[in-house]
């Protein structure tokens, strides 16, 4: 990274970080991180400025783009009393080091701890007690990138929602998973980790790294393999098993399974702003740009809910251009209400 984009990006840093950068600003600052990510020199530079917000961050803990926590000591004491506040930080940053979209972030927000709770094991029909979770948000058009204690790493799409233990089972890693995430396992061959999904889905994680989109009330979920291998079932019943560049489909009214090859640049996609379809219904597409672009977006003709489309658009199309080029697709027109827009 040159001196003049090392400078652009410390502006563009100090404007996301203290919330006043235009969407422009933010499209261009991640567009330098991910261009810079592996250069030694943005390392160097992440490091500075993160140095100058913990200075300058009067919190009691600080975590910075790598995921270390710094915890302060205090002078002279050997025990401290623990505040709420203090607490909720050291546990959540012991299961887990939030860092921001695009694979840096910069604050610790959008979760929340919660008590023990239930969880219904689809294959047996049986309730477990799990422990004491914590649980990562998504609001629409957000991604956050997220590490496990285990190392393993997450990468969250918009409106999703991923639930996990505070301490993973020594037998096995299982995470709840609603919306889209990409999945990059560490230790899959002598741990098992297991994703649970909509409509009862379960990946076992055979390999490393792969996508799962899997939002509540879609047709259809897909798990898309990046490299390694997975196995996905449902009721105790195997639907597949999925090796580098495949992808299955799962449409969960009917149970019906597809497999089709899939090419890493289309699965990843989404990671860097963009967002593509391949076969996905009207009805599906309409909803996940209602994610996208963050505004409501209904469908008032039933006859075209199933209709499969492929079609893509870049992290700068507007929302009326996507609309007006799905609409060329499926002969459909669209207007604008007074919450959003609607399809006929």
């Amino acid at each position: 990274m040159d001196n003049l984009n090392q400078e652009r990006f410390k502006q563009l840093f100090e404007r996301y970080t203290s919330g006043k950068c235009t969407e422009e600003e933010r499209n261009e600052f991640f567009d330098l991180y991910a261009q810079h990510k592996d250069d030694e020199a943005l390392q160097s530079l992440l490091d500075e400025l993160y140095r100058q917000v913990k200075a300058e961050t009067p919190a009691g803990a600080f975590v910075n783009f790598r995921g270390d926590i710094s915890l302060p000591e205090i002078p002279g004491t050997r025990t401290r009393k623990i505040t709420p506040v203090r607490k909720l930080l050291i546990r959540t940053a012991a299961a887990a080091a939030i860092i921001g979209v695009a694979a840096a972030a910069w604050l610790l927000t959008q979760h929340r701890q919660s008590a023990p709770s239930l969880a219904l094991n689809a294959d047996t029909g049986k309730v477990s007690v799990i422990a004491a979770t914590t649980t990562i948000h998504t609001a629409n058009n957000e991604k956050k990138v997220i590490v496990l204690s285990d190392s393993t790493r997450i990468t969250l799409n918009a409106a999703t929602e991923i639930r996990y233990p505070d301490t993973f089972d020594q037998r096995q890693r299982e995470v709840y998973l609603e919306g889209e995430a990409f999945f990059e396992v560490a230790n899959a061959a002598e741990w098992p980790f297991v994703i649970h999904s909509a409509g009862g889905m379960k990946t076992t994680v055979l390999g490393t790294s792969f996508n799962i989109k899997a939002y509540p009330g879609r047709s259809q979920a897909i798990v898309s393999v990046v490299s390694g291998k997975v196995k996905v079932t449902r009721a105790q019943q195997e639907l597949s098993t999925l090796e580098k560049g495949q992808e299955m489909r799962l449409q969960l009214e009917t149970g019906v399974v597809t497999r089709r090859p899939a090419s890493e640049v289309t699965i990843a996609a989404w990671q860097s702003g963009d967002i593509g379809f391949n076969d996905e219904s009207l009805q599906d597409i309409l909803k996940d740009l209602q994610v996208f672009y963050g505004t409501e977006i209904k469908l008032n003709n039933p006859g075209l809910a199933n209709l499969l489309l492929t079609t893509g658009f870049q992290k700068n199309t507007s929302i009326e251009s996507a609309l007006e080029i799905l609409c060329d697709l499926a002969n459909a027109k669209y207007a604008r209400t007074n919450n959003g827009f609607v399809v006929y």
